[in-house]
């Protein structure tokens, strides 16, 4: 535009310099319909930006490193044309708190209906906000601009990478068959928590049968125990961008999140409730999982936080060591991009330990101790080479 600008600016000197020199009225002709033109352009340009509307849209969830088109329809109640149209668009990625600014150039058609396609990459997880800012509408000389504020706002979850993992036990981790905290919706087997009383069906254990009532009804009725919700398996990831000095890549992290969300698939499927739980501020906060519904919920939770800024090495573990009773969890799996070796030591003395480590590239070595295990995977080939794991 401002190509165009300057040289109109120096085709109309020009006309006014041989006007002034020859003293010639052709020049003084041409000049002034120059000056006229972009008045008539304008007025005309002002019409036809002032009947368009501009719609955009984009699929809601995508997998990370997916690319996905922003949708981008424009429809003109005139017949007037307009020139070249600029879009000013924002990506940002709640997540991370990183955001990009784009610049999308169309040259729109003759016709009223016109649909176009951006391609944006999604490189990392996370609640993406692709916002539409603005339009600049250029008349067809390039010489007029009139901006269009749109402010159109989507969100886009995007999804850690799907992997299928196959999950092995070396040891199967103990049970609690006692809890103090019972979900309302499921039966189990607590005999010190009872839920409610109905009539016996078949197949019921005669020791839940509730003889003095079903002696005063003359039928017989049974007791429904309470489902403990407090599972003593407990999958902990960290996600961060400094970790005791030390930048880390959004590529492992996005590898913590996917190796989180497929392992806790697996053991769904193998029907072995846990919980899925990370350290925020010092706070331990968990997601039970037991279904695909609270799965599904727990992938959300994963998401939609945002990562660290910055922590020190342990400090994951010590806070969760602190906040934890004594024997709560007999099996932890900790996902992380780096641990210390003293705090996990110290966890191991209370639960049996599995440290899955995330790295970047094929630094890192299996280690197995009495106490724990430490499981290296490389963030950058984990897709294609992460089938099964022992822990």
């Amino acid at each position: 535009m401002k190509k165009h600008r300057l040289w109109y600016i120096t085709i109309v000197t020009v006309m006014l310099a041989v006007y002034i020199i020859a003293n010639r009225k052709e020049a003084l002709v041409f000049m002034g319909g120059l000056i006229l033109v972009p008045v008539v352009l304008a007025l005309i340009h002002a019409g036809a930006v002032s009947s368009l509307t501009i719609e955009c849209s984009m699929q809601n969830s995508s997998r990370v490193r997916n690319t996905i088109p922003l949708v981008l329809r424009i429809r003109k109640q005139s017949f007037f044309p307009i020139g070249a149209v600029k879009l000013s668009v924002n990506v940002r990625n709640n997540m991370y708190n990183e955001e990009t600014e784009h610049e999308i150039f169309l040259q729109p058609s003759g016709g009223r209906k016109m649909e176009f396609q951006y391609p944006i990459k999604l490189e990392d997880c996370g609640s993406v906000w692709v916002t539409v800012k603005h339009a600049d509408f250029y008349d067809l000389p390039g010489l007029l601009k009139i901006r269009k504020t749109i402010g159109r706002t989507m969100e886009i979850l995007v999804y850690p990478a799907d992997i299928h993992l196959i999950t092995e036990l070396e040891r199967r981790p103990e049970t609690q068959t006692f809890g103090e905290y019972y979900d309302q919706e499921r039966k189990g087997q607590d005999v010190s928590e009872v839920s409610g009383l109905r009539e016996y069906a078949e197949g019921d254990s005669l020791g839940s049968v509730h003889w003095k009532l079903s002696s005063k009804f003359d039928e017989l009725v049974v007791r429904e125990f309470g489902y403990p919700f407090n599972y003593n398996i407990l999958i902990l990831y960290d996600v961060m961008k400094i970790c005791s000095g030390q930048q880390i890549a959004n590529q492992r992290n996005n590898a913590v999140l996917a190796l989180t969300d497929a392992l806790s698939y697996s053991m769904m499927e193998m029907n072995m409730e846990h919980n899925v739980g990370r350290v925020i501020e010092g706070e331990l906060y968990t997601v039970p999982v037991n279904s695909r519904s609270t799965h599904d919920q727990m992938v959300l939770n994963l998401i939609c936080r945002p990562v660290t800024e910055s922590t020190q090495n342990g400090d994951v573990i010590y806070h969760f060591i602190r906040q934890v009773r004594r024997n709560e969890y007999t099996k932890v799996i900790y996902i992380t991009p780096e641990y210390e070796e003293g705090a996990v030591q110290q966890l191991s003395r209370e639960a049996d330990v599995t440290v899955i480590k995330v790295t970047q590239g094929m630094e890192g070595t299996y280690v197995d101790t009495p106490g724990y295990s430490v499981i290296p995977v490389d963030s950058e080939q984990y897709r294609e080479k992460l089938h099964s794991i022992v822990i």
